[in-house]
């Protein structure tokens, strides 16, 4: 067991893997158009032998030649590093994780992710159906590895004079010959296109036959130009093409090669067709009848498969030529989604345009538009030819039925199959930014909500995933004017918070003694201890309020031991307010306002809290320590916990009157004038009114020196 476990370690530790790539790599030293080079490996035992391949760039290659399997991973990046001044710790695990998907370590792996995928692309129904059609009009029967026996019989059968300047000479000009025979012969109208003796049924089905013919003998050239070449066709395989047999190949293996015969394959297969569509066009210039209207046929079937075949709009082999001479990869798809998004971004923006991007938006406007165009003439050919069919056809009784049907499904099917797939996709778009839309709203929503939480003096402490969680649990309440939200006496069920208008806070006896405004929150005492309001909270003006209700408050709130600690301290500090005469007769609602705007300051033994003559701008409350006040350097009093200074600062903002110094290491609670002004205000009440209604307590019995001093 001890072995199986080192053998684990040493697998899951990658600095102490050794790779070495297995033997008979081939290796391909290749350009870009642009003359850089890149370098193409070939893994031929991989695939069960058909091989894998793997594009590198030369920054790649330099840590592939250092995988002689003497070197570790640590080995290699330092040697590297050494040799290129590059620590390409990232470069080399993505290179050595394509090269063990590829087998080039020896033990291919096995394609688990992508067959997790194909699992769950087969849940949906669209795909699950487009798979079963699939095997209507492409099913394999059989397929063959490295065919070379075969495809070098029928090179050297003959095939190999098409390559030579002789033979490609002939070639050219037997094409030309039999294009301009079909041409003259389309021009006589002696043979039709679409039917035989007058029967578009058969001139349908002759016409699906053929077309699976001309597929099998595109393939060809494509196999007889690979031979050529000195590469392999991977797989030939054998298929059912629209319900009929048809030959197909595997051109991957050009990927080792220049781009020059990469085209001259990409070629080989439309020139096949057209060589054997010449010849057909000779047949039907020569012969009439039955057999005359079927080599028409193919001559047509071939010639347009060629045209079409070239066109670069496509993704055929025109579209593989033009990809090779632009070194352009995944164009067409590049082309297409600039089409949809960059275009109209550059004209929004009028930004200027680049040759590339110029180039991308005309080939793929023109692909858009081609695809359109294809689906109209596909209506129109069906309106004007196959309908025809379709009733000639429905006069054969059950069998005219089957066969219509099994045209309709493996020919028309795809295509619906497809406009619904796209309907789907591009509702699924839709829906998927509409959610995203409202998730977005949604996350600004609580994030908006989160950051008014935070200025909750009891909840300022709470890191930010609490607040965004409280915060998403918030309901909004929409109050109007005049509409009570609370009743003193009534249980606690909901803690409130304001976000936008105004309320009134109404004492036991009717007197309003407070008023709340946005950031303000209330409500949280009655739910932490379980008490009766103490207060009527109306609203002055249409108000809006986000609500937490009781079990997710004592979820996020009241088991959270330090929050309902805070709370608490402010219930504490609010009553040590209250007995202090300047704060004397005000309600719990008006003390609330004042503690939340109190910040802690701390004063070390010996040093001065306030200096008699300085300018006067905060009160203060003791929390923790003692005080001397002195006037003049006399002796006053003495402050201690729960004692307040500085009243006068608040009223009227002159010099202090008096020296505070500590006596030992304190904590104090200050309110600057600025803040009390806020609240006076916010309360309705004028500073002058407030003056007026608190003069008295300035030399009151119990004040003394202490209120002199502030």
């Amino acid at each position: 067991m001890e072995g199986i476990y080192d053998t684990i370690r040493q697998r899951i530790d990658y600095a102490s893997l050794v790779p070495k790539l297995v033997g008979g790599i081939e290796r391909a030293d290749l350009r870009h158009r642009d003359g850089s080079g890149y370098t193409v490996l070939k893994n031929p035992h991989g695939e069960g032998g058909a091989g894998l391949y793997l594009p590198l760039e030369p920054e790649d290659m330099a840590l592939v030649d250092l995988m002689d399997g003497t070197r570790s991973v640590q080995d290699i990046l330092i040697a590297h590093l050494q040799e290129r001044g590059v620590f390409a710790l990232d470069r080399l695990a993505r290179l050595t994780g394509a090269l063990g998907a590829n087998g080039f370590f020896g033990e291919e792996r096995p394609p688990v992710y992508q067959r997790l995928m194909a699992i769950r692309a087969r849940r949906d129904p669209l795909v699950k159906l487009s798979l079963q059609l699939r095997r209507l009009f492409m099913w394999d029967i059989a397929k063959w590895r490295n065919p070379q026996r075969v495809i070098g019989l029928l090179y050297r059968g003959g095939g190999w004079l098409a390559f030579t300047r002789v033979g490609a000479v002939v070639v050219t000009l037997f094409c030309a010959a039999g294009v301009a025979l079909w041409i003259r012969e389309t021009a006589v109208g002696r043979h039709a296109l679409v039917t035989i003796e007058g029967s578009y049924a058969l001139g349908l089905v002759s016409l699906i036959a053929l077309q699976v013919l001309s597929i099998s003998v595109h393939e060809a050239g494509h196999a007889l130009a690979i031979r050529h070449f000195g590469r392999r066709v991977r797989w030939l395989g054998l298929a059912f093409m629209y319900l009929f047999p048809c030959v197909y190949v595997d051109s991957t293996d050009m990927a080792m090669t220049p781009r020059r015969q990469r085209v001259i394959v990409a070629l080989a297969g439309p020139i096949g067709g057209v060589t054997v569509g010449a010849a057909c066009a000779f047949v039907a210039a020569a012969e009439g009848g039955i057999v005359g209207g079927l080599a028409y046929k193919a001559a047509s079937l071939f010639i347009f498969q060629f045209v079409l075949n070239l066109l670069p709009i496509l993704e055929l082999d025109g579209y593989h030529v033009l990809v090779d001479l632009l070194d352009a990869p995944f164009l067409r798809q590049r082309a297409i989604a600039f089409a949809r998004r960059g275009i109209i971004h550059k004209l929004r923006r009028r930004q200027k345009w680049t040759p590339a991007e110029l180039g991308l938006a005309i080939y793929g406007a023109a692909s858009i538009a081609t695809s359109l165009l294809f689906i109209v003439i596909s209506l129109q050919l069906w309106e004007s030819r196959v309908s025809i069919a379709a009733r000639e056809l429905l006069g054969f009784g059950a069998a005219g039925v089957v066969v219509l049907v099994a045209i309709v499904v493996v020919f028309i099917g795809p295509l619906l199959l497809q406009v619904a797939m796209r309907a789907a996709g591009t509702a699924r778009t839709v829906m998927s930014v509409r959610t995203a839309r409202l998730r977005k709203a949604k996350l600004a929503s609580v994030a908006e909500r989160a950051q008014l939480l935070a200025r909750v003096r009891f909840l300022a402490g709470l890191p930010a995933p609490a607040l965004y969680a409280i915060a998403s649990h918030l309901e909004v309440d929409r109050v109007d004017a005049g509409a009570t939200v609370i009743t003193i006496g009534e249980p606690g069920d909901r803690f409130y918070l304001v976000r936008s208008g105004r309320l009134e806070v109404i004492g036991a006896d009717g007197a309003v003694i407070g008023s709340l405004v946005p950031g303000e929150a209330f409500g949280e005492l009655a739910l932490l201890d379980r008490r009766p309001r103490n207060a009527t909270v109306r609203a002055l003006e249409p108000c809006e309020l986000w609500t937490l209700d009781r079990g997710h408050f004592e979820r996020w709130v009241r088991e959270r031991f330090e929050v309902a600690a805070r709370i608490r301290a402010s219930a504490e500090e609010r009553s040590q307010l209250a007995s202090l005469p300047f704060f004397k007769g005000l309600q719990p609602a008006e003390l609330d306002p004042i503690a939340a705007r109190l910040v802690t300051r701390r004063v070390v033994e010996g040093d001065a809290v306030c200096v008699e003559g300085e300018p006067g701008d905060r009160y203060y409350l003791v929390r923790e320590g003692r005080a001397d006040v002195t006037i003049g350097g006399a002796h006053v009093r003495r402050l201690g916990p729960g004692d307040g200074f500085g009243e006068l600062a608040l009223l009227f903002g002159g010099p202090r009157t008096a020296t505070v110094t500590a006596e030992t290491d304190m904590t104090l609670a200050a309110l600057t004038r600025s803040d009390f002004a806020r609240l006076v205000r916010a309360s309705g009440e004028k500073v002058g009114e407030f003056r007026a209604r608190t003069a008295h307590y300035v030399g009151a019995v119990g004040l003394g020196s202490a209120v002199r001093g502030g």
